[in-house]
């Protein structure tokens, strides 16, 4: 096996990161390559060509540092790699040099692309290949008057895109060639750039005809030391220049095929590996499966061969994995199922000149996929369950709801009751007396209906208060807050506690349920009057705060009832946890009202202590 360092050159293609332009126009002139390599501490960190220069050398300041002109990444390759490995890096990165470095990442030296031609084996280049085969039929030749200045041709490289150009006489032949070494040559002596092109062009050009045989182009490129022939056609009219680039872009293929006759014995090593191999032939119109390995055969049988792969893996499975592959040229981990197994395919696509090949590897993943199914139908069973014990405290804290509405009713009745028991009260006295005349009757008739009309607003307001919402809308969540402090106000009067506010209706707006936010907040103010109920001091209060910094809305909700037990304040918002056993407390109330605020409408909720009671923040 021949290494890439007995090939490399290791002398003149490197300086240091930190040189000068001029530096690197003086290595590159003398390497006559047009490259130079970058060093930081014996290191590739930079790879800078004529062409990279010739994109500024208008106004090219020859002391800056040359490293600011490296914009690619450096392609390396071990030293001890065999040249063969070396052609396809050369063709997939489309570059002429390639940098070797070291085990320690050192640099070693440079592969050149015209080197290579020389290991270029006859299998490779001595076919029935002609230059013709090898060009477009629509190229064209670029070319510049012998007229032109430097600046001229510079101006056309770059246009182009090109590395050369043809300088033609007034009977438009081919008299020169200049390139983009010549014009960097032309920079680093100072040549002002408005002299002629004839000044620094290459004369004479080497041409071949279009009927010439590669090899023949392959040993004239060797003999003369040239990368560019011009080529013409039987009448002698340019056609376009072919470079030994272009040669290696199309025997990339043939170079594939040298590297399979190396590795012959490659399929008797596959046949030992625990995965199945698949090769397939692909063409535009058709697929079919080549080659199998020992272990494929197994899995799949002894029928595969010549069989379409969409009869193995099934039509829809196929045009996927094939769809995937002509977009990326490669596949990951894709899960089909044949038959009761489950496999997961990966694979490439590869081109030489005349043949397409797909190559798959299956890995048998049923024993896989039936424990990750096994474990989703348990997770599944848990998010069942976990839904209906909510279910259940859902329902739990209904009822529990139920009863404190019984409360709010009886609390709101109270009074209007009184009243209607006053009035029937009078009618009776004016009518044991004689004193009832019909103007009376009709008055306390009304005053009654007045009371049995506010007792039924009653009934419906706390019916649509604790009607669950059906959609998300947009809402006011001081309005919110004012229907939920309306239905509680009488039980908050018979406990003489006091609720004040610094709230404005028309600034605060979320995105929600407003009913179910009103029973969070509802729940909130339930705890803080359990509090106070306790507490014997003649100033009880639960304050109510909004606050907006830009896009945050904060919702205060305290008390001056003494706090929250702190061995519970971690855990308050779980399910069960209560610090009202002795009163009957269920422990759901504040595990809803967070279920409602985090998970319904996406906010914040958190509880602590302050010196005068207890304090929950909700955050939207």
């Amino acid at each position: 096996m021949t290494e890439l360092i007995s090939i490399a050159s290791t002398e003149g293609f490197s300086i240091d990161a930190d040189a000068s332009v001029s530096d690197a126009m003086a290595c590159m002139l003398s390497n006559g390559n047009g490259v130079v390599v970058l060093l930081e501490k014996r290191k590739p960190v930079g790879i800078v060509t004529e062409s990279l220069l010739l994109a500024h050398i208008e106004k090219m300041d020859f002391n800056a540092p040359v490293i600011i002109f490296s914009k690619k990444p450096v392609i390396t390759a071990h030293q001890t790699r065999p040249v063969e490995s070396a052609f396809d890096i050369v063709v997939t990165n489309n570059i002429r040099r390639l940098v070797l470095v070291d085990d320690e990442g050192n640099y070693c030296g440079v592969v050149l692309q015209d080197t290579l031609f020389n290991f270029l084996e006859e299998d490779v280049y001595k076919i029935d290949l002609r230059v013709a085969d090898l060009i477009r039929s629509d190229s064209k030749v670029i070319t510049i008057d012998q007229s032109a200045s430097l600046y001229d041709a510079i101006l056309l490289m770059k246009q182009k895109k090109i590395g050369s150009v043809i300088v033609t006489n007034s009977q438009y032949q081919g008299i020169g060639i200049l390139t983009e070494k010549d014009i960097l040559s032309a920079g680093y002596r100072h040549i002002d750039l408005v002299a002629p092109v004839t000044q620094m062009m290459s004369s004479p050009v080497l041409s071949i005809d279009e009927q010439s045989a590669i090899t023949d182009v392959i040993d004239l490129m060797r003999q003369k030391h040239v990368r560019r022939l011009l080529v013409v056609d039987a009448q002698g009219e340019m056609r376009t220049l072919l470079t030994n680039r272009d040669i290696f872009q199309h025997i990339k293929g043939n170079v594939a095929r040298m590297l399979e006759i190396k590795l012959r014995h490659a399929k008797e090593i596959m046949d030992l590996l625990p995965e199945a191999i698949i090769e397939i032939f692909d063409t535009p119109s058709h697929q079919v499966i080549h080659w199998m390995n020992r272990h494929a055969h197994m899995l799949f049988g002894e029928k595969c061969i010549d069989m379409h792969p969409s009869k193995l893996i099934g039509k829809e499975s196929w045009e996927l994995l094939y769809t995937e592959l002509q977009e990326k040229e490669i596949l990951e981990s894709a899960l089909i199922d044949i038959g009761e197994k489950s496999f997961e395919f990966s694979g490439t696509l590869s081109q030489n000149i005349h043949n397409r090949y797909i190559k798959l590897i299956a890995k048998d993943v049923s024993k896989h996929e039936a424990t990750k199914k096994m474990l989703q139908a348990e997770i599944d069973d848990e998010i069942q369950l976990r839904r209906e014990n909510e279910y259940l405290m859902m329902q739990q804290a209904r009822m529990a709801s139920m009863g404190e509405t019984v409360g709010y009713i009886a609390h709101q009745w109270r009074q209007p009751l009184a009243q209607l028991g006053g009035v029937l009260m009078n009618l009776e006295s004016a009518y044991s007396f004689g004193e009832l005349e019909e103007v009376y009757m009709q008055k306390k008739i009304a005053q009654g209906n007045e009371m049995i009309k506010y007792m039924s607003q009653t009934i419906d307001d706390f019916r649509s208060f604790f009607l669950p919402d059906q959609k998300q809308e947009t809402f006011d969540i001081v309005s919110s807050i004012e229907q939920s402090i309306q239905i509680v106000s009488a039980s908050l009067n018979y406990c003489h506690i006091d609720i004040k506010t610094e709230m404005k209706r028309g600034l605060f707006f979320v995105k929600g349920y407003p009913n179910e936010f009103a029973q969070a907040i509802l729940n909130l103010i339930n705890n803080a009057r359990d509090a106070l109920s306790k507490v014997s001091s003649n100033r009880k209060y639960i304050s109510i705060v909004l606050k907006k910094e830009n896009e945050m809305i904060s919702i205060l909700i305290c008390d001056n009832g003494g706090g929250i037990d702190p061995k519970l304040l971690p855990d308050i918002f779980e399910p069960y946890v209560t610090g009202k056993q002795e009163s009957g407390g269920t422990g759901v109330g504040l595990y809803i009202t967070r279920l409602i605020i985090e998970q319904k409408m996406q906010g914040k909720i958190e509880a602590y202590n302050t010196e005068e009671g207890a304090c929950f923040e909700i955050k939207f």
